[in-house]
């Protein structure tokens, strides 16, 4: 399968299970971008990047905050890219590999993604291009699965279809090596 189209596990846009999977992925990027609505994004006119986006809708999300003036989603994986601009024509998309991101060093006040790492063979290499990005004060956030979470089992059917499409699961120490 591969992360390009990982978004898609459960079928594509308009299957009922890809139905269930995005309203579920709604909730979480809804509470997401409240929590980074009030802890990252302190001054009007932020600048925000998704970095590994899927079908954008947390970047859809973080444009209607009054604190951000430009939220851009960023993907590899034009259907999904495709998707995001089908739900909202207004979304600035660019297609990217998230190892080598086109963006000036130091532009963005936030860069963040949720759910992307895990997929990745480099993880530390990614998160030094989103450090790279932010501008010195900004942040660089990443949600990734938990080891010790609701998926803490994923390491036992890693070698499943349904092992890959979650990846890898993180420990503190783990997640501390790569932000190092």
């Amino acid at each position: 399968m591969g992360p390009a189209s990982s978004w898609q596990f459960f079928g594509g846009p308009g299957s009922w299970t890809y139905r269930v999977f995005d309203a579920l992925r709604k909730r979480l990027n809804r509470r997401l971008v409240r929590y980074l609505s009030s802890t990252a994004l302190p001054r009007n006119g932020s600048q925000v990047l998704e970095a590994g986006s899927g079908p954008g809708y947390g970047s859809s999300l973080l444009a209607e905050r009054r604190e951000v003036r430009l939220s851009v989603a960023v993907d590899i994986d034009l259907d999904a890219l495709r998707e995001a601009r089908r739900r909202d024509p207004t979304l600035p998309v660019v297609r990217a590999d998230l190892h080598h991101l086109p963006f000036r060093s130091g532009s963005l006040d936030l860069v963040w993604n949720s759910s992307t790492l895990e997929h990745l063979g480099s993880p530390a290499d990614v998160l030094g291009e989103m450090t790279r990005i932010v501008r010195d004060g900004g942040y660089v956030f990443v949600g990734v699965p938990y080891r010790f979470g609701p998926l803490g089992f994923q390491p036992w059917i890693k070698e499943t279809r349904f092992g890959d499409w979650l990846g890898r699961v993180f420990d503190r120490p783990r997640l501390a090596r790569l932000m190092i």
